[in-house]
């Protein structure tokens, strides 16, 4: 690092040179030149910053980022230390601009904060580098929101703390509150503000003393006859916990070089394998995913669960974007753009032509796409055609070379049809007699009977959709079923399965088929002049799709404009005119994408334990094989796998595949088996403070007294039932090992993160229009992306003011629904409705004149006039001349 460099005492050269080099490192980001998938015939040396890859921290506003990782030499195998990751610091505006600034760094392909400056209020100016001590803090609230709170009311913050408004002081002069902080119900600090000032709670926080942990901005102090209020505007606070960071510590597969209050140095220790299919897990959530291909080709990767946002390289930087500068590839799902890494097609363009300051005029910002002819995954099958639209991926037809049609073309997209793929899948799976294959669209393929005469095995199918039957036919070892739907003079093949043999045997009757297809039986028609968001259809045919804007699009600072379908701009709050366009992902868009958690290396004989997860959630009966062992997971998504002894040396690929899901791999590297070696059962990723079970083993069964070392201290001696609880203290990769005399040492590496909540609502549901003076319902599911179960402040905010706050608890990777019920007081208008950054604008108005029931008023009105007034003349009459009973009229 620039701070080693100088303490060498190094020449007046080399220090000027450090000054040039620390001056471009404050910059705004140059724009990238790289593309975010490298590919062969590209140079050896490429580097990836915050504008070619979209995990990287960005601010769009200020135009800053700070990561950077550059690999040298690429071939199939990186090197130990031709992989280098460089982070620094960097100083953005507090969301209240009465805060100033503060610095933040990315790392691992997230947020941290990393010390106040200067130009901080809150730290009354003073420069806390909480970096150079070697600390990592999350920033878990930083927002410029309005909020009341009345006399007794409190503000709920994060991390246990509740700061409550005791008393108002009613005196004369100005407004003043006492308001006092509590942290898990317990008071830990007092304090009395005014109007326009700062509330602030300091407290130490590792190496750092008097740290301030969170900032509250009072605008003002209400005082009236019945209510006493104070308004907030503007909270500032981070986490407690923090990542530990020291020179030599291991992260993943990197380890940190260098680390002080300027930046972060690491590169791999080991080398990296980037063979066909595989999915590296580098650092965190930073991956490398290498395309499925005898070609080389692989993108950098960040593992995301619950919603997040997925945008391109920033303009001016760039007015054109494609799959290159526009997507990630998550596994084999891919967002943005629709790019293909494992063939390498995908051709969806977007080309701003003309831009007036801010103004993109109509007809000059322009999209294309064509298709590409590629092979089904069983490519006996032949090929089909593929295109992207508007970030997705569509069917465009059967080609000549498709066997499903007879080798019979069939354009989708020349009848202005595209059609979802639901399904392409090529796993060898095995059907019995009464079994069930689950398919999408509600489709279920049922083996009904098996032929068990003499001849060519034969098997009777049933297809029922969302349970009823819809078609059946008999079909012999390697033979097709097929199901078509009319599509105008033709018929469309939807769904085709290709069934490789039938076996009837005593007490098993079974198919075995390994190829699925399946396209949506509902489509979406494209035709010329066709408007989708703010583009129109210009020109469609067999190959291709135009569309051009019509009308003119404002690029206004601090916007968000919709283009088409799921494609956004998303514009800087600056005068500076900059913007990326991005798509918003849904946990659903990435729920199809298995991920494994499973251990990098292991020792023939060993168990071990492999998870499978799609879109944070376990996934059932997935598929797992590992060289010639294999099973299906449980309810957990959890799987132990034995390796057998005679497991030679190497590496293999773990691989799951499941029917309708995007199948991942990853390396496991073998050791040869060793007798008498001991093997240690311990989680793959741990919270730092919480307890972890150790359990040491040999051949099945529990070793008691093994020493066991946690990296280079001696942590204690297992029980006799072979386990050792402990505390994990430090954040990062670290290793267990587990001895005793007459067996061989093992070792395993645990990961341990930061354990903190975070939760994102996924979306908001609220009528377009409501009525004042009537309740409303702001229905929300909100997400946990964090490491551990909280319960948080979730707020209803209205036009910037937090009007409504609830608690709500969620565990880890948990979805849960929350409503707000709140009565309208509002005039009529248009209103921004937020909960936790999503947004939607609702139309206030007066409850409609109701002329049904102002004639029902009316008219009971006069009903009862009417009858008070015949009842007074009744009585009159009856008083003189009616005759009252018992009473002798006279003549």
């Amino acid at each position: 690092m620039i701070k080693e460099i100088i303490n060498r005492g190094r020449t007046p050269g080399i220090a000027i040179g450090i000054t040039i080099i620390l001056l471009m490192l404050i910059m705004p980001v140059e724009a990238a030149s790289g593309n975010r998938v490298w590919k062969e015939g590209m140079p050896t040396t490429y580097t990836w910053d915050s504008h070619s890859f979209a995990g990287f921290y960005y601010n769009l506003d200020e135009n800053l980022g700070t990561e950077e990782l550059t690999i040298n030499n690429i071939k199939r195998t990186i090197d130990p230390g031709d992989l280098t990751y460089t982070t620094m610091p960097i100083e953005v505006e507090f969301e209240h601009p009465g805060f100033g600034k503060y610095q933040v760094i990315g790392f691992m392909a997230d947020k941290y904060f990393a010390g106040y400056t200067g130009n901080s209020i809150i730290s009354g100016g003073s420069t806390i580098s909480t970096l150079g001590r070697s600390q990592l803090h999350k920033v878990i609230i930083d927002d410029d929101d309005k909020r009341v709170i009345n006399e007794g009311g409190t503000l709920t913050l994060k991390e246990g703390y509740v700061l409550k408004m005791t008393a108002v002081d009613i005196g004369a002069g100005p407004g003043q509150i006492m308001v006092t902080l509590l942290k898990d119900g317990t008071e830990v600090d007092t304090g009395v503000i005014a109007g326009n000032s700062n509330y602030i709670y300091s407290e130490k926080l590792g190496a750092v003393k008097d740290m301030p942990v969170l900032a509250v901005h009072f605008d003002s102090v209400f005082r009236g006859r019945e209510v006493n209020a104070a308004f907030i505007r503007g909270v500032f606070q981070i986490s407690e916990a923090f990542t530990n960071i020291n020179s030599g510590d291991r992260y993943g597969e990197l380890e940190i070089s260098s680390v002080g209050s300027g930046g972060i140095d690491m590169s791999n220790r080991n080398s990296l394998s980037l063979s066909s299919g595989n999915t590296v897990d580098l650092v965190g959530d930073l991956k490398i995913v290498v395309a499925d291909s005898s070609t080389l080709r692989f993108a950098l990767s960040v593992e995301r669960t619950g919603a997040f946002e997925m945008r391109g390289t920033t303009y001016p930087e760039t007015s054109e974007w494609d799959p290159m500068n526009f997507g990630l590839n998550i596994g084999g799902t891919n967002l943005g753009f629709y790019y293909d890494m494992d063939r390498d097609v995908g051709n969806e363009k977007l080309t701003i032509e003309q831009i007036n300051g801010r103004t993109i005029p109509n007809g000059k910002l322009r999209y294309s796409t064509t298709a590409d002819e590629i092979n089904f995954d069983y490519p006996q099958f032949g090929t089909y055609k593929v295109i992207g639209f508007m970030a997705d991926r569509y069917f465009a037809g059967y080609t000549a070379g498709s066997v499903i049609t007879k080798n019979q073309p069939i354009s989708t997209l020349g009848r202005d049809r595209l059609y979802k793929i639901l399904i392409d899948d090529d796993t060898k799976r095995t059907l019995t007699q009464g079994g069930t294959l689950t398919l999408k669209d509600g489709y279920v393929l049922k083996i009904t009977d098996v032929d068990i005469g003499a001849g060519a095995g034969q098997v009777l199918l049933s297809l029922l959709k969302d349970g009823v039957q819809v078609d059946s036919d008999v079909v012999t070892g390697n033979d097709n079923y097929v199901l078509s739907r009319s599509m105008g003079s033709v018929d469309l093949p939807i769904i085709s399965v290709h069934f490789d043999a039938i076996f009837r045997g005593r007490e098993v009757n079974a198919a075995f088929f390994f190829f699925v297809l399946e396209i949506s039986d509902i489509y979406t028609s494209i035709t010329s002049n066709d408007k989708f968001g703010e583009m129109e259809v210009e020109t469609v045919n067999s190959d291709r799709i135009d569309m051009v804007n019509k009308n003119s699009l404002s690029m206004s600072s601090g916007d968000t404009v919709d283009i088409m379908g799921n494609i956004k701009f998303k514009v800087a709050n600056s005068d500076t005119v900059r913007f990326y366009p991005f798509v918003y992902v849904t946990p659903d868009m990435i729920s199809s994408q298995l991920s494994i958690d499973a251990p990098d290396k292991a020792t023939a004989g060993d168990e071990i334990m492999v998870k499978v997860t799609a879109g944070g959630q376990p996934v059932e009966a997935a598929f797992i094989s590992i060289n010639s062992e294999f099973g299906q997971t449980d309810i957990n998504g959890l799987l132990n796998v034995s390796l057998k002894k005679t497991m030679k040396g190497g590496t293999y690929n773990i691989s799951v595949t499941k029917l309708g899901y995007q199948k991942a791999s990853k390396e496991l590297v073998v050791q040869d088996y060793v007798e008498d070696r001991l093997g240690i059962e311990a989680p793959e990723k741990g919270n730092q403070f919480g307890n972890i079970t150790i359990r040491v083993m040999n051949k099945g069964q529990p070793v008691a007294g093994a020493t066991v070392n946690y990296d280079d201290k001696v942590i204690g001696s297992t029980d006799a039932a072979g386990n050792l609880i402990y505390r994990l203290e430090n954040s990062g990769t670290h290793t267990i090992y587990a001895s005793k005399s007459g067996f061989a040492t093992a070792a395993r590496d645990i990961e341990v993160r930061v354990p903190y909540a975070e939760f994102k609502a996924l979306d908001i549901r609220v009528n377009n229009v409501v009525i004042s003076n009537e309740k409303v319902e702001v229905q929300t599911n909100i997400t946990n992306v964090g490491t551990k179960g909280d319960t948080l402040p979730v707020g209803l905010i209205i036009n910037s003011t937090e009007i409504v706050s609830m608690p709500v608890t969620i565990a880890a990777g948990e979805v849960k629904e929350v409503t707000f019920t709140k009565e309208v007081n509002l005039p009529p208008g248009n209103y921004t409705v937020e909960v936790l950054g999503q947004k939607k604008i609702v139309e206030v108005r007066e409850a409609p004149f109701n002329i049904f029931l102002a004639l029902l008023v009316i008219i009971v009105i006069g009903a009862v006039v009417i009858f008070l007034l015949t009842k007074g003349r009744t009585r009159s009459g009856t008083a003189k001349d009616q005759p009252v009973e018992g009473e002798i009229k006279k003549k």
